[in-house]
């Protein structure tokens, strides 16, 4: 059974934690991996996906594939085809459901797919999906909100997919951005559903443990944590390094457990006393 920090539990009553969702969260429901998608897309435009695999980075094939389709527009229509899931298989998802169920006023994501919103929908949550910056006019309370960082399948413009779009990101610059970095100062984040490999998290985490470099009490910075599926000392040690506190998954199926953890989390939260758990 994977331990609860007691402090990660107490910030969640105290509503002081950010969930942060990567693609394994999405997994869970039958989603592809990054690895098979590139391989997917490689298909798609007449490769063999394994051969299209090595031929490069993820970010440099995927801007591959954006200069031969000449846009985004065709893989947005496949993947809605193929990542759609309906309202009950969403709801019936372990992790999906205890996510909603950490009662949190504010969600971020990678994700392109719509689960999280789903899920909010299916369990009769009320929610705010924020894409861009015409998303962050006349926000209302009583709701989540649930930022897509890089965009969904809703708008080609916002998919944060090729190399392009990537190198335009490394300035951390963008309104979305900013309103990371202000939240990022003051709460936990909590990141789930993320492989180290993954080049975003990587940076976006180099990128806070440097806003929070220039400021002048580094020590007042919220402990942020990690869920990871399998234990990587390397990786444990560079992520302490930066903030991020490892919780390592025990047993070999890391989406149930993710789940299990997620609803040890809420039940701990609300032995604190937190408000929210009536609700």
């Amino acid at each position: 059974m994977t331990l609860v920090p007691s402090e990660l539990a107490r910030k969640l009553a105290d509503k002081q934690v950010i969930p942060f969702v990567g693609a394994g969260v999405s997994m869970s429901l039958g989603l592809p991996s990054y690895a098979t998608l590139i391989r997917q897309i490689g298909e798609q435009i007449g490769f063999d996906g394994e051969i299209f695999h090595g031929l490069g980075d993820y970010l440099t094939l995927a801007e591959y594939y954006h200069l031969h389709k000449k846009g985004l527009d065709a893989l947005q229509s496949h993947l809605r085809v193929h990542w759609k899931r309906s309202l009950k298989q969403v709801q019936a998802s372990p992790v999906h459901k205890a996510l909603v169920d950490l009662n949190c006023d504010l969600i971020y994501t990678t994700n392109f797919d719509g689960f999280i919103e789903q899920a909010h929908r299916g369990l009769n949550r009320r929610y705010r999906a924020i894409r861009s910056v015409k998303d962050l006019v006349d926000l209302q309370g009583g709701r989540t909100h649930i930022v897509k960082l890089h965009g969904d399948l809703t708008s080609p413009s916002t998919m944060v997919f090729t190399e392009s779009s990537y190198f335009e990101r490394l300035s951390f610059e963008s309104p979305l951005d900013v309103k990371l970095r202000s939240d990022a100062l003051g709460k936990s984040l909590l990141f789930i559903g993320y492989s180290l490999s993954d080049i975003n998290i990587r940076y976006l985490l180099f990128r806070l443990q440097k806003q929070w470099e220039m400021e002048p009490k580094k020590h007042l910075r919220p402990k942020s944590y990690i869920f990871l599926g399998r234990p990587n000392p390397v990786q444990e040690d560079v992520l302490r390094n930066r903030g991020i506190e490892p919780i390592v998954a025990t047993g070999t199926d890391s989406g149930l457990a993710l789940a299990a953890f997620l609803v040890m989390l809420r039940s701990q939260a609300n032995s604190f006393g937190d408000p929210s758990a009536a609700l």
